[in-house]
């Protein structure tokens, strides 16, 4: 169990990956230096697109920067909240437990990751399904021609939006297939962002009505 105190840095390690400029995205959770504990290192499965060659050769370290604080700080308060654990003051996290594992994917994704186009993934709902009011942070799904998918809200602009997935997405047809794995980021727009809910069964949940 890791006690998180503000002075406890949190830190991302971009190392090259492959000569395409791609870099691997860990997590760091440096020990005091008078300790002989080694730091703690958690890999996600998140690529960097370099944006220069130095960076792609070699290997960086970033501190997180506020948003990915915050983010980190509501996932697992909403995670929290779902078992029923009180907040506190500090955060108490496993940083071994895979659920708060999946939750630093999903800030690397959100941090680092690039962004694909909705074009041909989605099922438009042309304002069908209810209306979600969210915000970064915020669980949700995706109606997706591939069924319902659930998603984390990372950003948003306007009537863009960003998610990170946390379903892959597969599409197959005579000409062509697409997939989008879990932790790849989404670019749609708000309308089709709906309740978490309707991707628990990949189809309209008991009480949803439409209108």
């Amino acid at each position: 169990m890791f006690e998180l105190f503000n002075e406890v840095p949190f830190l991302w390690r971009l190392s090259a990956e492959r000569s395409d400029g791609y870099c691997s995205v860990a997590m760091v959770v440096p020990y005091p230096p008078d300790t002989r504990a080694q730091d703690l290192t958690i890999e996600t499965d998140v690529q960097s697109l370099s944006s220069d060659n130095v960076r792609s050769m070699s290997e960086e370290t970033l501190e997180w920067n506020q948003g990915d604080i915050d983010l980190f700080l509501k996932l697992v308060n909403q995670r929290h909240l779902e078992v029923n654990q009180p907040l506190a003051e500090t955060v108490c996290v496993d940083l071994t437990d895979p659920e708060v594992i999946d939750i630093i994917n999903v800030v690397a994704a959100a941090g680092f990751g690039v962004a694909f186009t909705s074009y041909g993934l989605i099922q438009h709902s042309y304002g069908l399904l209810p209306v979600y009011q969210f915000d970064v942070g915020s669980l949700a799904s995706i109606s997706t021609v591939d069924g319902f998918k659930s998603c984390v809200v990372v950003d948003e602009d306007a009537d863009d939006v960003i998610c990170v997935m946390l379903d892959p997405i597969e599409v197959r047809s005579d000409t062509e297939q697409n997939h989008l794995s879990r932790h790849d980021l989404l670019l749609v727009k708000r309308i089709d962002i709906v309740h978490p809910d309707f991707a628990e069964c990949r189809n309209r949940p008991l009480g949803r009505t439409l209108h």
